[in-house]
């Protein structure tokens, strides 16, 4: 008898929701470990118990398997990731999660910039209006003349450039490095940097916050699994629509958990920027399809504008 198997379609749907799942309790996790403890002293915790589940892999590869000539670039990458860890925690413990979620969707926008300018990436008319009206969007949610320069939001716009800047360093270091080293070198070094800034707040866990630590790591392993899965049965143009569920994720958890209501302004603006990141993915997608076809020399990879 054959084993039953979904189509790759349903299994990208399934892994991104369960990404967004993830993601939610992540972030509704932190909401709570975060009224009592700091939250640089959280993203050092995180990264801790991160590193522990790489043991194994450690093990596998020995000092063989981590050998890169691009360490100085690993260790940016690394500052470049706990800056948007801390910065996306901070901002969740001020602004309510779906708002939080929402303006976190203009990260793929400040990658195609980041693309543009440091990669020599080429973007045609379209892509620039679609970045215009994806930033337009985001005034959107921030409503200028109310709260357009507020703390909270500021801080998720450094969450999202940093994070871009992580994608940027990630798409270099591929050429060279595999995909899991990319990510052991994450928790390597992102645990003694984490650590000297969790100092002058150091607290010792107590019982009930040590298991919520490991619940911590765990959702982000498994946010970030969720994603790796869903990319190995589709390509990026494939999940990008299901990344949008990490907004009901976040509405929910904030509705459930700590009583917050949606704005009618978060959903309107979240939706502007998100099919402007769809856009942008899919002319990436055409645009690579192209390229690969006039590099095998088959009909139909003639000029294209993005």
């Amino acid at each position: 008898m054959s084993r039953f198997e979904l189509p790759p379609a349903l299994r990208v749907a399934f892994w991104m929701a369960i990404s967004a799942l993830f993601f939610g309790i992540l972030m509704g996790l932190v909401r709570h470990v975060g009224q009592d403890m700091h939250v640089l002293t959280i993203s050092f915790w995180r990264f801790v118990f991160g590193l522990l589940l790489f043991i194994p892999w450690f093990y596998r590869m020995g000092v063989v398997g981590l050998q890169t000539g691009n360490m100085k670039l690993h260790v940016f990458r690394s500052c470049l990731l706990i800056c948007s860890s801390v910065c996306m925690m901070s901002a969740v413990l001020l602004m309510p999660l779906d708002e939080a979620t929402a303006l976190s969707f203009t990260t793929p926008l400040f990658t195609v910039i980041g693309a543009i300018f440091f990669l020599g990436e080429k973007a045609g008319p379209r892509r620039w209006a679609a970045l215009v009206i994806g930033f337009a969007g985001m005034l959107v949610i921030l409503r200028p003349g109310i709260e357009i320069f507020n703390w909270a939001a500021l801080l998720i716009l450094i969450s999202a450039v940093t994070f871009a800047g992580v994608v940027l360093c990630g798409k270099v270091l591929i050429r060279t490095d595999s995909p899991e080293m990319l990510v052991a070198y994450l928790a390597m070094i992102s645990v003694p940097l984490s650590f000297l800034p969790a100092l002058p707040y150091w607290q010792w866990p107590t019982v009930e916050q040590l298991f919520l630590l490991v619940l911590i790591a765990f959702s982000s392993n498994m946010n970030m699994y969720g994603i790796a899965k869903a990319l190995q049965n589709g390509d990026a143009s494939a999940t990008q629509p299901y990344d949008f569920l990490r907004l009901p994720t976040m509405a929910g958890v904030g509705w459930l958990v700590f009583g917050e209501t949606s704005d009618l302004f978060t959903w309107i603006g979240a939706m502007i920027i998100f099919s402007c990141t769809i856009y942008i993915t899919r002319r990436e997608m055409m645009e690579k399809r192209r390229l690969e076809t006039v590099e095998a020399g088959l009909p139909g990879g003639g000029p294209g504008a993005s």
